[in-house]
């Protein structure tokens, strides 16, 4: 089951992990907060994550062709 974890969770899954991309199945949040210094970054697991930049890479190719 799909649910938004703590950043508790967040830290404790990327110091297991260790990966570049933070990739949960199992949590549902979008924005996680960085590993290292201030921000956001996506959760590359939600489907929405992958919605954004397909649009974003249409309306770059659109833009060049127009």
């Amino acid at each position: 089951m799909r649910r938004k974890w703590t950043k508790e969770e967040i830290k404790d899954y990327r110091e297991l992990h260790g990966s570049l991309f933070y990739f949960n199945t199992e949590d549902s949040n979008f924005f996680i907060p960085k590993a290292y210094g201030y921000g956001w970054t996506m959760n590359w697991a939600n489907p929405i994550s992958w919605l954004i930049v397909a649009l974003i890479i249409i309306m770059i190719v659109v833009r060049k062709v127009l």
